[in-house]
């Protein structure tokens, strides 16, 4: 018996639906690869009810698209959207990120006015229409197997619109190869089995599955991989490689592909040294697919975790008030059916996504699955039969958690957490990084309140990338994190136990190994002390190490500066801008400018930790330097190499901030200009001659003021990319 969809006429079947309210088809339909230029044809043809003057029609796309924008003013622009009928009427059109019900929020709307539109006649929306020059439209920038046009229809002009059935779909698939990646385990014994993945990937951060280059590999401390290796069809870009360490210390494999003009260095493995004994492993924590508001399905998700970006635990944290008893059963599967002690760890939970009035986001872990779902409400869940399962505000919630075993972790996405409304017995940890941004004061606003927490990251991905989250060109900015768990094995019970006693650490990403103590004490821990205490700190890093800065609470008490003998160079300037315009959803803050230098001339500009492709220098003369760029909490810049630094003078020009600087006068110290709203800032500084080391060792002492303190860690690469410590709790008396 055909399924039968409920209407304002009564229940009808898909034929009848499309007969009485028309039908969308979509040209062309074929695959296309993720971020390329292209144009799309959507008719809309009417049905029998017609298109009443004041209608509408509703084209949506999911939330986590970075689609380019439809537009409709300006024909020779990128994203041009054009529309035409064969009736009478006149259309107008416009784009709104939350015209729809989520996930369904990003929405080109069609208003029909002047006249309505009969059965039979139609509405042709062009979508990166060339014909007044527009190089097309941009498709999204990752990978999805069924890219939805969702297409609804407001025939009586009543505001209450009917979904068409059967949406058009179109695959989004991976680019040719841009980069490689390599990836080995950060710790293992001398001989003991390990495996080197080497990864294609295309320009926006997919694999490139259609990848068949060959790779070089540059191994020393390591057996049994091969000098070179042709990538295969089966391999879809990736290939793991069996192998083995043959002695104590630090070992990075390096890649290349000479024909690719890419070569890419491993994170580092370390066979065991001092501070080094204990393992770790890697985590995305958090991310979406979509059941909820993500891409691709869950177990699309969990599969690319586990083999593509070769993590050992992920989280896959659905807005509780999208998921449903059968999206729950179906997470508590994954969870049960991914899980291989040794290998590959799922730790089961959700995200309780309530108001910042009721407490705001956090991420809940159980420690096995099959545990049961207490949600912050059902707003689009349509079996309303388990609402008094519900626990709001946030209090309710860790009344549950602690009589079951359960954690929360602090988060900061759409909603962001009340800090304030805390429990010590079930929140250990909050996260400072994610794909929205940097959030470092979630740490110390949380010590500033008592809390002992320790530090994580993740991605909060809705592209189906857990652990190689690229931000694409959408509203997240940066590169998802990781979380390194310090443990003694891979099983649940292990990685659930290191998080309740903060035994971890947050990076923006990469695999930076870092170990801190506090008279012999781990991360995570407390310590009761009568007089001073030494730490200890061993980082070897993903890239060379600029500073590691100790904080006690949020005072920086010691930078460790590998360079600091080192005289200052004598052409090397770097300019880096930072921060977000508020704490809430939209925080990013828009820092295109330019800076001009008079008194030497630029020799070369390269850009700091841009995020993708979608920012970056866009113009590079002798004077001056231009770009586009956003940040959300975290570091964009550029490093200028100039001909002579003494006599130089830089203007910077962004609407955050303007500023004119003598860079013969800067010292050791930055220039630093305070810009406002959440920790946004300018530095201007001198870089020292040499090139710092990827690793370093050191301890230092302090004399703690009475009372409770905090010691943590925070690491800076030259790159861009950092790492925080959990901090060591000292209480002295």
């Amino acid at each position: 018996m055909p399924e039968l969809r409920a209407t304002p006429q009564g229940p009808m079947t898909a034929d009848e639906m499309r007969r009485a309210f028309g039908r969308a088809e979509l040209t062309p339909t074929e695959p296309v690869v993720a971020g390329s230029l292209g144009t799309w044809r959507l008719v809309y043809h009417v049905g029998e009810y017609g298109l009443d003057d004041g209608g509408t029609l509703m084209i949506s796309w999911r939330f986590a698209t970075d689609w380019g924008r439809p537009q409709f003013d300006d024909p020779a622009a990128p994203d041009y959207c054009s529309l035409a009928t064969d009736g009478r009427a006149a259309l107008r059109g416009r784009f709104d990120t939350k015209a729809g019900v989520r996930p369904w929020r990003k929405s080109t709307v069609i208003d029909v006015y002047d006249d309505g539109l009969l059965a039979g006649e139609t509405i042709t929306v062009t979508f990166g229409d060339t014909a007044g020059g527009s190089p097309g439209s941009r498709a999204q920038t990752f990978c999805e197997d069924s890219f939805e046009w969702r297409v609804a229809v407001n025939p009586f002009a009543t505001g209450e619109f009917i979904l068409l059935p059967d949406p058009p779909e179109i695959e989004v698939i991976s680019g040719p190869a841009s980069r490689l990646v390599c990836i080995v385990p950060s710790r293992a014994n001398v001989a003991e089995p390990v495996e080197v993945v080497v990864k294609a990937e295309d320009a926006w951060g997919n694999p490139a599955r259609g990848y068949a280059g060959t790779v070089q590999l540059d191994a020393p401390g390591f057996a049994g991989l091969p000098e070179s290796y042709a990538f295969t069809p089966a391999d879809r870009g990736v290939h793991r490689f069996p192998a083995h360490a043959t002695d104590v210390g630090e070992h990075r494999v390096t890649v290349r592909d000479r024909a690719l003009a890419d070569a890419a260095v491993s994170n580092p493995l370390v066979a065991p040294l001092e501070m080094l004994t204990t393992r770790v492993f890697w985590a995305d924590l958090h991310g979406q697919s979509e059941e909820t508001v993500g891409s691709n399905t869950a177990e699309d998700y969990h599969r690319f975790a586990r083999d593509d970006a070769a993590l050992d635990v992920v989280g896959h944290q659905g807005n509780d008030f999208q998921v449903t008893a059968e999206n729950w059963a179906e997470f508590q599967r994954l969870a049960r059916e991914y899980t291989q002690p040794g290998r590959f760890v799922v730790l089961p939970g959700y995200e309780w996504s309530g108001n910042t009035a009721g407490g705001g986001d956090h991420n809940v872990y159980w420690p096995a699955p099959d545990r049961p779902i207490f949600r912050s409400c059902h707003a689009l869940i349509p079996d309303k039969s388990t609402v008094d399962s519900d626990r709001y505000p946030i209090e309710r919630l860790y009344e549950e958690l602690r009589v079951r075993g359960g954690i929360a972790i602090a988060h900061v996405g759409g909603r962001r957490a009340d800090l304030s409304r805390h429990d010590p017995e079930v929140v250990p940890l909050v996260e400072i990084y994610s794909a929205w941004g940097q959030f470092e004061w979630m740490l110390t606003e949380s010590l500033a309140l008592g809390h002992r927490v320790g530090v994580v990251a993740g991605s909060d991905g809705h592209k189906g990338r857990p652990g190689a989250s690229y931000p694409g060109a959408s509203q997240f900015g940066a590169y998802g994190g990781l979380t390194g768990i310090i443990a003694e094995e891979l099983t649940p019970e292990a990685i659930f136990a290191a998080l309740r006693a903060r035994s971890c650490y947050a990076t923006t990403g990469q695999r930076i190994v870092l170990r801190v103590q506090l008279d012999g004490h781990p991360m995570g821990s407390e310590l009761r002390t009568g007089g001073p205490v030494t730490l200890a700190c061993h980082v070897a890093g993903t890239a060379a190490i600029r500073s590691v800065e100790v904080l006690r609470d949020a005072e920086v008490v010691h930078v460790h500066d590998p360079l600091a003998e080192a005289p200052l160079s004598n052409d090397l300037v770097r300019v880096i801008w930072s921060g977000a315009r508020i704490l809430g959803r939209d925080r990013a803050t828009v820092w295109d400018g330019r800076i001009n230098v008079e008194g030497a001339t630029i020799e070369e500009a390269v850009g700091y930790a841009f995020d993708g492709p979608q920012e970056g220098l866009t113009e590079v003369t002798g004077s001056s330097v231009a770009w586009e760029s956003i940040t959300t909490g975290d570091e964009d810049g550029v490093t200028l190499r100039l001909s002579n630094v003494e006599h130089a003078r830089l203007r910077f020009r962004s609407m955050p901030a303007e500023f004119e600087c003598r860079l013969g006068d800067l010292g050791r110290q930055p220039f630093v200009v305070d810009a406002g709203a959440i920790e946004q800032r300018v530095i201007v500084q001198r870089l020292p001659a040499g090139e710092p080391p990827r690793s370093v060792t050191f301890t230092w002492s302090d004399a703690p003021p009475p009372g409770a303190s905090a010691y943590w860690v925070r690491v800076s690469q030259d790159d861009g990319a950092h790492a925080w410590s959990s901090p060591v709790f000292v209480e002295r008396g």
